[in-house]
């Protein structure tokens, strides 16, 4: 088992949690309430307790669960299905949309595409990005890590933005963990995503059907410039610019990229969380891109940590650190 991948386990699941309270609040709301958060809080919108990780932290658990399986994307598709038939208090309306049963059999892999579709294809939503750490984090690499990463976020969010920019992600954390600077890191980054036919990819796992006409020809129209769309916001990033935490998935990543520049952890993960909005969801991704890095995860963060949800295979009173070495062990690539 990779030792880095379970600290990048920890680390977005920790600062997930952190963000956990913050969540649709402002800036000034937060730091009136707060002063400058160090520690898990309460006041979740959604009800989690102190320590408890959302639904970012759940459905890379859930994938990984998934992977585990051994039964390839639908392991995964499965997986993501039981974790939204427990009914978690947060899911993203498109995340929703695509994991329903109707959205497609198990067999079936475009439930992300139908629901894409059904948006007039428009929707480019956070819900693939929070979670494709996971496809990291079960130990793929180079080319298998871009491909896998294009069809695991399209299983939910199929818009060429959210494609692209999840497989810009994994190559970044790719890079970050074999010990490549920032800037030259999320240069490999872009060039993964440049290099990868991310529509021949989905064609060939069964996500992006031919015979769905008007979703082929919206990717094919839009792919050149979501990928431009992506660069000028992995470059503002690297800059320090945050446009905005919302829930869009470009605000998301470029957010994140400059939270991540941090020295340490802390200083890393906190501008995520006190800055609101979708405040769990950049911090969690802030979080992983500093676990790539090896910045370690302030101790006394992680011996409260849990998921604050149950689905099977996890109980919610489980804490993190005990459980977490299991999982990606069991998730990991033979």
């Amino acid at each position: 088992m990779s030792e880095t991948a379970l600290a990048t386990l920890l680390s977005l699941s920790a600062a997930d949690a952190l963000g956990a309270a913050t969540e649709f609040k402002t800036p000034d709301a937060i730091l009136s309430r707060y002063g400058v958060i160090d520690t898990y809080q309460p006041g979740s919108v959604f009800g989690f307790a102190p320590g408890e990780a959302t639904d970012d932290s759940q459905m890379v658990v859930a994938t990984l669960f998934g992977y585990a399986r051994r039964t390839g994307h639908p392991g995964v598709l499965g997986a993501l299905r039981e974790w939204l038939a427990a009914g978690p208090p947060d899911v993203g309306a498109l995340t929703g949309s695509a994991l329903q049963p109707g959205s497609g059999s198990t067999a079936r892999l475009d439930g992300g595409v139908r629901a894409w579709q059904a948006s007039g294809h428009q929707s480019a939503g956070n819900g693939g990005l929070m979670r494709i750490a996971a496809v990291w984090i079960a130990g793929f690499r180079g080319e298998a890590l871009a491909r896998e990463s294009a069809v695991v976020t399209a299983l939910t969010h199929a818009d060429p933005r959210c494609v692209h920019a999840s497989v810009f992600l994994t190559a970044f954390l790719e890079a970050l963990d074999s010990g490549q600077r920032y800037a030259e890191a999320a240069a490999h980054g872009l060039a993964v995503m440049t290099a990868l036919d991310a529509r021949a990819v989905l064609l060939d796992a069964g996500v992006l059907g031919i015979e769905m006409r008007e979703a082929f020809a919206a990717f094919w129209a839009q792919d050149r410039e979501a990928r431009a769309q992506v660069r000028a916001r992995v470059r503002a990033g690297l800059d320090g610019h945050v446009t905005s935490q919302s829930g869009y998935v470009l605000d998301t990543l470029e957010a994140a990229i400059a939270h991540a520049r941090a020295e340490t952890w802390l200083e890393g993960v906190q501008p995520a969380v006190m800055l609101g909005d979708d405040s769990d969801t950049v911090a969690c991704v802030t979080g992983a891109l500093l676990g790539a890095r090896g910045l370690p995860t302030p101790e006394y963060l992680l011996s409260d940590l849990r998921l604050g949800h149950s689905w099977p295979g996890w109980q919610r009173e489980w804490t993190c650190v005990p459980h977490f070495p299991e999982l990606v062990s069991a998730a990991q690539r033979a």
